[in-house]
């Protein structure tokens, strides 16, 4: 019989490398805990208005696509901004349970909604100015898987009909600023996007709270070699599954999480 130390299965559990993703590494580059309870002790994040929103607006926005709409070119516009607030009002109905646990007063949320209808309707603006009708569809949600880097990212778009390649990801964010988390979150696209595809794609994002609000921009090799680097540097960081190696820099992360039920002195 073969005896394994305890110490022996720990080093063992922090040799084994986990999938990251842009959100992921971006967590734990604001506050290492957050990681740890998002990825390690896999705890529910608790809802907030602006999660619900936002997966409100990309849903509708993904509708769009999956039932033609941008085909429907004989649609008059009054019709067309009809159907995609419809499409809207659907997946904020789809949201009632999680927008109820808020507790939010009414007008709230009629606030919120408003905010969002003015964003699909961004969305619908944008497509007709750039001609949307007369581009080939573009890929909607498409998920990239690296072996390589153990990395993933859901892309929101990709325009194929331009070269090279536009990778758009849509934020309801409330100001047009291209943060440093931003610029990771694309980078990462980036780097999965050329792995399969080989070739250097160009980036954007699409402030849906404004007109106009699709911001684009190159991604130098440079900056792909720092991306590589940083996925690499996170996936050694992130092998211990103990939660005192994964300090709190940010003082409240863990009233963002469901925590009644953990353990925290548990080396999970």
């Amino acid at each position: 019989m073969v005896l394994i130390r305890k110490k022996d299965l720990t080093e063992k559990r922090k040799e084994k490398k986990r999938w990251l993703s842009p959100t992921s590494i971006n967590a734990y580059l604001r506050c290492p805990r957050k990681f740890y309870y998002s990825k390690i002790a896999r705890l529910k994040q608790k809802s907030s208005i602006h999660l619900i929103r936002g997966i409100a607006v990309h849903d509708a926005i993904q509708k769009f696509y999956q039932f033609k709409l941008n085909r429907c070119v004989n649609l008059e516009y009054g019709e067309l901004r009809r159907i995609v607030i419809d499409l809207l009002k659907d997946e904020w109905l789809s949201q009632k349970k999680s927008l109820f646990s808020l507790k939010l007063k009414k007008d709230e949320i009629a606030f919120y909604f408003q905010e969002s209808n003015c964003m699909i309707l961004n969305f619908l603006h944008d497509f007709l100015k750039s001609r949307g009708f007369e581009k080939p569809a573009p890929i909607i949600e498409k998920m990239f898987f690296s072996k390589k880097y153990m990395v993933m990212g859901r892309i929101d778009m990709i325009c194929t009909n331009k070269d090279p390649p536009l990778l758009v990801d849509f934020k309801t964010c409330k100001s047009k600023e291209i943060t440093d988390d931003y610029k990771r979150q694309l980078a990462i696209y980036a780097l999965l996007y050329k792995e399969y595809h080989h070739k250097n794609p160009n980036l954007g994002i699409h402030f849906l709270k404004f007109k106009d609000g699709l911001m684009k921009f190159k991604i130098s090799d440079l900056q792909l070699i720092k991306t590589k680097a940083l996925v690499m540097d996170i996936h050694q960081k992130t092998r211990s599954t103990n939660i005192a190696d994964y300090p709190c820099t940010c003082g409240w992360c863990s009233k963002n999480f469901e925590l009644k039920e953990f353990n925290h002195d548990t080396d999970r």
